[in-house]
């Protein structure tokens, strides 16, 4: 996590980022460059990639129907058939294949090697793929779709140059920039299939201890909520920067931080949070926005939390700096932003923070 406060002093901003961010490994140390294919993709990528493959994993060692994997339905079509334990077998292949996909274009990427012909090849390995499972419903086959259609259109988002709007006039293209991705995705996943990539409040992390600013000398952290605690009191008015289907809201609410605005991009999520939590959670708003044009007033905020929105849109640098700008705007002086992220303090502060807005 990295922290930026707003009006703050600069050398000692860099410190405290510095020294909030765990210890990060030799391998994302080196990933520090300011283009190329970005690297978290291929973690999230490989993180849903690697549930997919555990549902089938389970599907493979619980038996059951022939109806397709995680209770798919559809005519069997090229390269799948069978009963249920061949599918899920076959299914996993294809998760492994595109895995291996994402780490082949995140390397060429970074070494200056991929060109338009190269896209063009692993677009037509993407295609084979949604080969196999077309015609074929379910949880695991609606995955890898969304999957194979983010890695395209990140694909030739790079090489390409393109917007996120000419990225999805492509065929079955997406980026995570894109609010129809999120609509899209959000129709087809029900309340009960929640599954947070970065973590929630209650999520343990490597013991650390870090000197929060304006706050106790030093803090010992078990938790996500841990190091976000010194920041907030219960009287902090809190905007939820992109907050998705995650129970992160949900978790601070009964933690007794209840000033909070949800933001997001899908209403249909909204919509359905709104349904579910309204009446238990009645301090608490689900708001639709768009990160790059906020419609609340300067100084809103005390605390604005993201936690892997920047990181979703990153790519689209206008759009990023825009969001960043919106979120420094809508911040009271002295506010904290604080960003949960698999960046280091280096690329989010120093180069995404700072050159959009003066902290």
């Amino acid at each position: 996590m990295v922290a930026s406060k707003k009006g703050g002093n600069d050398a000692r901003r860099r410190k405290q980022a510095e020294d909030e961010q765990p210890p990060a490994s030799s391998e994302r140390r080196n990933r520090k460059k300011k283009d190329g294919w970005p690297w978290w993709l291929w973690l999230v990528g490989s993180l849903g990639l690697l549930a997919c493959a555990g549902q089938l994993l389970v599907a493979i060692g619980g038996g059951g129907s022939e109806k397709g994997s995680s209770g798919s339905t559809g005519k069997g079509s090229k390269g799948v058939g069978g009963n249920k334990g061949s599918n899920t077998q076959r299914y996993l292949a294809l998760a492994l294949r595109l895995q291996e996909m994402t780490e082949v274009a995140a390397t060429m990427m970074d070494h200056g090697l991929m060109d338009s012909e190269k896209a063009k090849d692993l677009d037509e390995e993407l295609t084979s793929i949604e080969e196999e499972i077309a015609g074929r419903e379910g949880k695991v086959e609606r995955d890898l779709r969304a999957m194979v259609s983010v890695v395209r259109g990140t694909l030739y988002q790079k090489t390409g140059k393109l917007s996120d709007e000419q990225v999805e006039k492509l065929k079955n293209s997406f980026t995570y920039a894109n609010p129809r991705y999120w609509d899209d995705y959000y129709n087809k996943t029900s309340a009960e299939e929640r599954f947070d990539w970065y973590g929630d409040w209650q999520t343990s992390i490597k013991e650390m201890s870090f000197a929060p600013k304006g706050g106790p000398d030093q803090v010992t952290a078990h938790t996500i909520g841990d190091l976000l605690r010194p920041y907030l009191t219960p009287e902090s008015q809190i905007m939820m920067l992109g907050c998705g289907n995650s129970n992160m809201s949900e978790q601070m609410y009964t933690a007794g931080f209840e000033n909070i605005v949800n933001v997001d991009i899908s209403e249909k999520l909204l919509a359905s949070l709104r349904e579910r939590l309204g009446a238990s959670m009645p301090r608490m708003r689900w708001v639709y926005e768009n990160a790059s044009a906020l419609s609340f007033e300067a100084g809103t905020f005390d605390v604005t939390i993201d936690k892997g929105t920047l990181d979703a849109i990153e790519q689209n640098k206008p759009l990023l700096q825009s969001a960043v700008t919106e979120a420094h705007r809508t911040l009271r002086p002295g506010g904290y932003f604080l960003s949960v992220t698999f960046n280091s303090p280096e690329v989010r502060v120093e180069q995404q923070l700072r050159p959009a807005a003066d902290w």
